[in-house]
């Protein structure tokens, strides 16, 4: 059994309220600071946002039950993800991975859900980018199953979640940018299109009985690409590790929060200031674990300059990125006594120069990444 961090609790409400004081926020920007700087994962909660209720927990997590018991057949007409970073859909077990290792996870991405008229123009003169478009939600009939018996639509229930968590995202932008000591505005202005590029994945994950964790595993050690990743952990179940002190530890769920990981993308623009935490989902061989996770993204075009003019140092020179390695055919190669090689500390300062010098804009290489996870049929 691994241990358990002491990892804070942040109370996010003064980002959340605009007749928050100055003064407010500067207190929660230290506190994201410290946290950021510390672990690179933290929880965030606020009491006056409706997110942050066990009834609003309750019923994503059971939208989110009642799709994965669909049968078989069911889920089979729900379009798969496809390689491309376009990815909405049904994620069959083992449907992707970042190691050769096998993931024994199941899950369904969806994002902005496009109001008819307006998706249907921007098809029309071509003006969607590569990470826009509709969801691919269940067929008809599975949807009615969904909702019988249910107060409130399964995808009513899905889409309101994801536009909870998006304006939670908006939030910590102002916190982030006042940790850098920049205008508490600066990060929203590469975020204008967010929210219809950015993704929510519903994850169902399966126990096994390997506890060595080498031939499969929840999902497999990794630091996140993008931004910002924020994440609902309902279940009690062992599942989520940190790679903290050349250990693994815990980071068990808590009621009424959100998980936030930082990303890759981050951790670069700050010169490695800001970790991306590596961190792994493992199961106790027993119980299924169900989270919800949405990886928040800049705009497809953004070419974000260096947020803190300082030497790129730590794990930006490291070269310990999962966005800067190619995880097709490598195993995942980090455990308690890993250290990164100095090859991949070059490549990694190579990669982070071109992104920092705006050479490659966030949604052509993020798209590229989304390739190498992809399992074709979920064959291994």
């Amino acid at each position: 059994m691994a241990a358990s961090l002491a990892i804070p609790t942040i109370d996010i409400t003064a980002l959340l309220n605009s007749s928050s004081s100055t003064t407010d926020k500067q207190r929660v920007a230290v506190e994201l600071l410290n946290a950021f700087t510390t672990y690179g994962v933290f929880y965030i909660t606020s009491p006056s946002h409706p997110l942050f209720t066990t009834s609003n927990t309750n019923q994503v997590l059971d939208a989110t039950k009642r799709l994965f018991d669909l049968d078989a057949a069911q889920k089979a007409q729900i379009p798969k993800i496809q390689p491309g970073g376009f990815t909405r859909g049904y994620v069959p077990i083992g449907g992707e991975s970042g190691s050769a290792t096998k993931e024994l996870k199941e899950g369904f991405s969806y994002g902005y859900e496009w109001p008819a008229e307006a998706l249907k123009a921007k098809q029309a003169d071509d003006s969607l980018n590569a990470l826009q478009g509709p969801n691919a939600w269940p067929a008809q009939a599975s949807l009615d199953q969904l909702d019988q018996g249910h107060k409130d639509s399964f995808k009513g229930t899905l889409q309101e979640f994801y536009l909870h968590v998006c304006d939670i995202a908006k939030g910590l932008l102002k916190g982030i940018s006042l940790a850098l000591a920049l205008p508490e505005d600066e990060l929203a202005k590469y975020c204008t299109t967010s929210e219809t590029i950015s993704f929510m994945r519903l994850f169902h994950y399966l126990p096994y009985s390997d506890q060595g964790h080498t031939a499969q595993i929840g999902s497999s050690a990794h630091t996140d690409w993008g931004f910002l990743t924020l994440i609902l952990s309902p279940s009690k179940t062992v599942g989520l590790q940190l790679f903290h002190d050349n250990k693994w530890q815990d980071v068990p769920s808590r009621d009424n929060s959100l998980v936030i990981n930082g990303g890759d993308y981050l951790s670069l623009l700050t010169g490695g200031k800001l970790i991306s935490p590596f961190h792994r989902v493992v199961s106790n061989g027993q119980e299924e674990r169900y989270s919800m996770c949405c990886f928040y993204y800049p705009d497809y075009n953004a070419k974000i300059p260096l947020l803190v003019q300082e030497e790129i140092r730590g794990q930006a020179a490291s070269g310990n990125y999962s966005l800067l390695r190619d995880q097709r055919d490598e195993e995942a190669k980090h455990d308690e006594a890993a250290s990164p090689a100095a090859k991949d500390g070059q490549d990694a300062r190579s990669v982070a120069t071109k992104l920092l010098n705006g050479d490659i804009n966030f949604g052509d290489y993020i798209i590229s990444k989304w390739t190498q996870v992809y399992r074709k049929g979920g064959a291994y």
